[in-house]
């Protein structure tokens, strides 16, 4: 019988999920369907878009849902193929979570700052 944790741990990865898919429609349609009639975006024209607020906003919840969407599709091939027990499982990958996290938001800042 899943715990608490687990039953939100799996929601948060099916909600994961569901966005990244839908990050994935948006970016087929925006980019290849809609934008290709324009060309491909330049350097600038990228750095200007993410200066939006929406945009960024956008970028963080992508970055911040495959970020959790990969590492605890790892936790459960870990635990499930008994390679790792789930409380080292858990530590190791919250320890890294916690990296990329800091990584995405230092990025995001940086290219605020651009």
């Amino acid at each position: 019988m899943p715990s608490g944790k687990s039953g939100v741990a799996w929601f948060l990865q099916a909600v994961t999920g569901a966005v990244l898919a839908l990050a994935v429609s948006a970016h087929i349609v925006r980019v290849h369907l809609l934008g290709s009639a324009h060309g491909i975006p330049t350097y600038e024209e990228v750095l200007a878009a993410l200066k939006n607020p929406l945009v960024m906003l956008g970028e963080l919840v992508l970055a911040f849902s495959a970020t959790y969407h990969a590492l605890y599709g790892l936790h459960m091939v870990l635990v499930e193929s008994k390679l790792l027990s789930e409380e080292k499982s858990r530590k190791v990958l919250t320890a890294l979570g916690i990296a990329l996290a800091t990584w995405i938001v230092a990025f995001n800042v940086l290219v605020l700052l651009k």
